[in-house]
C-alpha cells in the first residue's frame, strides 16, 4: 500500500464508512470517536484533513481511523483500502516459504483433541458443528501438531491445541446466524461479540443450546474489529463478551463508538473474575464436556 495515495483516500467517505454524521454547517462532521451534541470536526477537502475543535486534536484520513477504531496504523489503512478496489495493491508480494502449512482439514475425530475438548468443558457433538481437526506442519523443526481448527469468513481457520498454540491461517472473522451457518447476511436484531471461539463455544454451553439466539461474530483476535465494522452495524443492539484485559477494553469502547446511538451491551460483568468466559466455565461446577445441548 502506498501511504499517500490511502492519504488521499477522501474524508468523507472514510467518514461514512465509520458511521459518522454530517452536521448542519458545511464540512462539518460529528466526531466519529466521541460523543458531542454539536457537529465540531471540520473537514478540509482541498487538503483533505480534519481538525475537531472539541477535542483539539487532527490530521489524516489515517489517524482518524486509528482514532475512531482504537487501532494501529496498518489495521487502519487496511480499513481505509477496503473501502475501494483502487486502493487494493496490485503488485503481489514475493512469496515466502511458510513457518507453518497445513497438511489437512477434516472432521473432528481425533482422541488427543476430544481430550482438550473435556479440559475446556465443551461437548465434542457441539465442537464438531463449529470446528474441524487441523494437522499443522512447523517447517523450522519438521513436525506435525493437532489442532482444532474454527473456519473464518475469509477461508482460513483460528487454530488452537493442548501445546498453547495459538495461530491463524488466512486472518479474519466469523460471522453466524441463528441456524448455525456461516453468512454475512443478518438473521437478527441483535449480535453477540466473541473476541475467540471458545468463549463462542462456553457460551452456547452455558445457553444449553447448540444454535446461537441471535447472530454471532467471532473476532478471532481484537485486531480484526475493522472487518467486523459493517456487520456488527448492521445491528439494533451488541453484546458483546470480551476478554478482561486493556486490549479488551478497547474493543468494547470501540464498538460503543461505532453503535452510536444503538444499544451496546458489556457481558464481561458475567466472568468478572475471570480472563474470559471460557476460564469461568473451566472454573465452573456443573458443566463438563458430556452435557447434552439443545438443537
Amino acid at each position: 500500500m502506498f501511504d499517500k495515495q490511502l492519504c488521499n483516500y477522501p474524508l468523507e467517505k472514510v467518514l461514512e464508512a465509520l458511521g459518522a454524521k454530517r452536521g448542519t454547517v458545511k464540512d462539518m462532521w460529528y466526531s466519529p470517536f466521541r460523543n458531542e451534541d454539536d457537529a465540531s470536526l471540520h473537514v478540509d477537502r482541498q487538503k483533505n484533513v480534519w481538525y475537531d475543535h472539541g477535542a483539539g486534536v487532527g490530521g489524516t484520513n489515517v489517524k482518524l481511523v486509528m482514532l475512531t477504531l482504537r487501532c494501529n496504523k496498518f489495521e487502519a489503512e487496511k480499513f481505509i483500502a477496503s473501502l475501494s478496489p483502487a486502493l487494493q495493491p496490485t503488485e503481489k508480494p514475493k512469496p515466502e516459504r511458510p513457518k507453518r502449512s497445513i497438511n489437512y482439514v477434516k472432521p473432528l475425530r481425533s482422541n488427543y483433541l476430544a481430550r482438550y475438548l473435556e479440559i475446556r468443558k465443551i461437548p465434542l457433538n457441539l465442537a464438531i458443528i463449529y470446528c474441524k481437526e487441523a494437522q499443522i506442519h512447523n517447517a523450522e523443526n519438521g513436525r506435525n501438531y493437532l489442532t482444532v481448527a474454527f473456519p473464518n469468513n475469509s477461508g482460513g481457520y483460528a487454530l488452537s491445541n493442548p501445546l498453547g498454540l495459538k495461530s491463524s491461517f488466512v486472518a479474519g472473522i466469523t460471522t453466524l446466524n441463528t441456524e448455525a451457518k456461516m453468512t454475512t447476511q443478518p438473521s437478527s436484531k441483535k449480535v453477540a461479540v466473541f473476541e475467540g471461539f471458545w468463549d463462542f463455544l462456553s457460551w452456547q454451553v452455558m445457553q444449553g443450546a447448540e444454535k446461537p439466539n441471535c447472530d454471532v461474530v467471532v473476532l478471532n483476535s481484537v485486531n480484526n474489529l475493522a472487518r467486523a465494522v459493517e456487520y456488527i452495524r448492521a445491528h439494533d443492539s451488541a453484546y458483546c463478551f470480551l476478554d478482561n484485559d486493556a486490549a479488551g477494553k478497547r474493543c468494547l469502547q470501540a464498538i460503543t463508538d461505532l453503535m452510536k446511538d444503538k444499544e451496546v451491551v458489556d457481558m464481561s460483568n458475567l466472568y468478572s473474575q475471570h480472563k474470559d468466559l471460557n476460564d469461568m466455565l473451566k472454573a465452573s461446577r456443573g458443566y463438563s464436556s458430556n452435557m447434552r445441548l439443545t438443537p
